[in-house]
């Protein structure tokens, strides 16, 4: 590889429609913290690297740097989480979980032991019969990972609501994880 070009595992946490057939990807990766990029073309009906991109899919992706976004050039799926997206309930679950962590991170080097956290919740969602309680406490124990007062001793009601103070946006998620 070169200077230029990167591979990365990452998992797809959004994806935005722009042009006729090209996506804004954002991705989280171990090295580079959270990355958004674009993918020429995805939008085809033949395009190979279309299912790979969605979210909440674990792929490992070839990028190459450009004087603006980087350019997705290939995308290998390396684990689909398919049974979080089973039903409508779960994939609310996999969305606001998603869109938790678009918000948390940056773009930096995220610790290897907090991404592996990071796919062990994926995991959690994926299983058949998963609690909202061991999502709420992975997530909290997460937050406070990163940093920020642990949810629970903050006088927010959700998780939610706490995240939306952190990163200074509103969450648009289905709320589900309260701290209570």
């Amino acid at each position: 590889m070169t200077k230029k070009q990167l591979l990365l595992n990452a998992i797809v946490l959004k994806r935005t429609n722009t042009g006729e057939t090209d996506r804004v990807v954002t991705l989280l990766t171990q090295e580079q913290g959270k990355v958004i990029c674009v993918a020429k073309g995805v939008r085809k009906l033949k395009s190979s690297k279309r299912a790979f991109l969605e979210p909440g899919n674990y792929i490992k992706a070839y990028l190459i740097k450009t004087k603006s976004l980087p350019l997705l050039t290939q995308a290998q799926l390396i684990q689909d989480f398919a049974q979080s997206k089973s039903s409508l309930i779960r994939i609310r679950k996999l969305s606001q979980v998603l869109e938790i962590l678009e918000k948390l991170f940056v773009n930096e080097t995220i610790p290897a032991n907090l991404y592996q956290e990071l796919l062990k919740l994926l995991t959690h969602l994926n299983q058949a019969q998963v609690s909202n309680r061991l999502i709420k406490n992975k997530l909290a124990e997460l937050i406070a990972a990163l940093g920020f007062v642990h949810p629970q001793q903050t006088k927010h009601q959700s998780i939610l609501d706490y995240v939306a103070e952190i990163s200074e946006r509103p969450v648009r998620s289905f709320e589900y994880l309260t701290v209570s």
